[in-house]
């Protein structure tokens, strides 16, 4: 008769070994789904844990201690402190249409037709296209997974009307900044400005949305804008900034020339004064040589000789101005007769 006790020991030992093979299997994979959630969360993140869908904490860096599926879930977001980039094409095409305030309903519709189109209308009826890279930081995570995917749309929405606003109360040259006929810094300054306005304005709208009661959870950092113009518009700038740019030369080399040719008649002017000055001076000290000697007759007109040395002095004179005379005609002082001499009236 045969023995069959020895297969069958060995059969049972084979379940026996796939039982517990099985089992330690089964007990790692338990341990692994209960420990699935239970992870650190690096210092640039932050993890939203939703438990049955439900929103039920947000954890910033640490240990993360959590359910693991489907009783929680997880969604993981950048840390408040991280900026995140977004690109924003042609700000009018998801904006609202806007009412411009005193402006008329023509200006309004025009308005809302270039805002489908991508352009944006300027206070001074110009079209510019605003292009934004926004730099955003998540500051509510527990409001920002609960809208989801619908988030960062509505944060484009409100970036095209805050700018289609902005615009609307700007003329184009302020919005585009390309006048060679201002200075760097200013230029800097005005395209700082408009940037710092638009951040300003998409903040405020976020926070109405938040006192709405449906927060985005977001918060704008800073909004970079490059600005261009339409394609059929462009060659007109262009030519109408080469104007401008050939004017500002042209009055420049004028401004030269005029400081050139005061520089050469100020110097003009002042060889003839000195000129004139020296010919003064030379005829004041020949005039002052030439009558020094009555001159120092006059303290002695007081004395007795005074007379005869002036009679004397003008003897000894007058023979010299008279030989500067081209003709001479004398009289006797005693005759009664009279001389008619031509010339102006006295």
């Amino acid at each position: 008769m045969a023995d069959t006790s020895l297969p069958a020991s060995a059969l049972a030992q084979s379940l026996r070994l796939g039982y517990r093979l099985l089992l330690a299997i089964t007990l790692l994979a338990g341990l692994g789904w209960l420990t699935a959630h239970v992870r650190p969360v690096p210092a640039d993140s932050q993890a939203v844990v939703l438990h049955f869908g439900a929103i039920d904490r947000v954890q910033r860096a640490g240990l993360l201690l959590a359910w693991p599926s489907p009783i929680d879930s997880i969604i993981w977001l950048p840390a408040t402190e991280r900026l995140q980039q977004r690109q924003v094409e042609g700000l009018s095409r998801n904006a609202h249409a806007l009412a411009l305030d005193g402006a008329g309903t023509s200006l309004q519709q025009m308005g809302d037709e270039l805002a489908g189109s991508g352009y944006l209308l300027t206070g001074d009826v110009g079209v510019v296209q605003l292009n934004a890279t926004v730099y955003y930081r998540i500051d509510d995570a527990a409001a920002y997974a609960r809208q989801g995917d619908q988030a960062l749309p509505v944060l484009d929405r409100l970036v095209s009307a805050a700018a289609l606003q902005l615009s609307a109360g700007r003329d184009l040259d302020s919005i585009l900044v390309t006048r060679s006929n201002q200075p760097s810094s200013q230029q800097a300054e005005l395209r700082e400005r408009l940037r710092g306005e638009l951040v300003q304005a998409v903040n405020q709208r976020l926070q109405q949305l938040r006192q709405r009661g449906v927060p985005l959870g977001l918060q704008v950092a800073r909004i970079d804008l490059t600005s261009s113009l339409p394609h059929a518009a462009q060659a007109a700038f262009d030519a109408v900034l080469t104007a401008d740019q050939t004017v500002e030369r042209q009055l420049a080399q004028a401004q030269t020339a005029a400081a050139r040719q005061q520089q050469q008649a100020s110097a003009a002017v002042s060889t003839i004064l000195n000129s004139a000055h020296a010919r003064a001076d030379e005829r004041l000290a020949q005039a002052r040589n030439e009558t020094s000697e009555i001159l120092a007759l006059a303290p002695r007109m007081q004395q007795a000789d005074g007379p005869a040395l002036l009679r004397q002095l003008y003897q000894d004179k007058i023979q010299q101005v008279l030989a500067k005379a081209g003709q001479v005609t004398t009289m006797d002082p005693a005759s009664s007769g009279r001389v008619i001499v031509p010339g102006v009236r006295p």
